[in-house]
């Protein structure tokens, strides 16, 4: 059982997110709280516990230079879910991934896939927000985070390589987004060998995924949102069904 700890450095960190936030008009109702997990593999996340919200913080990420931009993040997902945002509505979430899932017969891990899929789309919403309240030490930060994630070599796994794509797209999307500083070079070279060694509709699908991301909006209305949700899972799946062999005879 994990044990979480209050940390008076962190408390600071989570006064000066709060207050970042309510500067740039997103003021959190919620009572929120951070604490550390000294089990945690991922950097954090947020969690509603007797109507407390908290932000959840790995030990090890306590000393990040990204943590101000971590827990700016996760306050993110916090209004988001306040403000009833479409893509921040689990039955919107769970009633997708459950209709794709049954009528494409996918695996777990492939269904895990498609989650990480969602959690890319929640994240380039929500980080307009966090874009917003950061300063400009913040963003050079942000932007070396997400060159990091941009991958360069395929699998040869048609389910894997298209969860690759995807984190590939909300990576550069991400920046693109924001317009931050010049195209960086070296994150559109790598991505263009990715797709590449993966074939001819990794390409084009892309291309479709990267703007979708670039242009997902947190206006959609709950109609809207399913609909354009509903595209972009079956985006994914058509290249989790790709045959790498089929590439070879075009």
């Amino acid at each position: 059982m994990s044990v979480e700890r209050p940390d008076e450095a962190l408390q600071n960190v989570l006064d000066w997110a709060l207050e970042r936030m309510e500067k740039n008009g997103y003021e959190i109702a919620s009572k929120v709280a951070i604490t550390s997990d000294p089990t945690l593999t991922i950097m954090g996340y947020a969690k509603k516990k007797d109507d407390i919200r908290y932000v959840v913080v790995a030990d090890w990420a306590l000393d990040s230079e990204m943590l101000g931009g971590l827990v700016l993040h996760e306050l993110s997902h916090i209004y988001a879910t306040e403000r009833r945002i479409p893509s921040h509505d689990p039955l919107i979430m769970n009633r997708a991934l459950a209709e794709i899932g049954e009528r494409e017969g996918l695996t777990e891990r492939e269904m895990g896939f498609l989650v990480d899929a969602y959690n890319h789309l929640q994240n380039v919403i929500v980080d307009d927000m966090v874009f917003k309240s950061m300063d400009e030490k913040d963003i050079k930060l942000t932007r070396k985070f997400f060159s990091g994630w941009v991958s360069e070599l395929s699998s040869g796994n048609p389910s894997l390589d298209a969860a690759m794509l995807v984190r590939n797209a909300f990576a550069i999307a991400s920046l693109k987004r924001h317009g931050i500083g010049e195209e960086d070079e070296d994150m559109t070279d790598r991505n263009r060998a990715f797709t590449a060694s993966v074939g001819n509709q990794a390409e084009d699908a892309y291309e479709w995924i990267e703007e979708f991301l670039e242009n997902a909006s947190a206006g959609w209305n709950e109609r809207e949102f399913t609909v354009r949700l509903s595209e972009y899972l079956e985006k994914i799946v058509s290249l989790m069904r790709e045959d790498p062999a089929l590439s070879d005879l075009r």
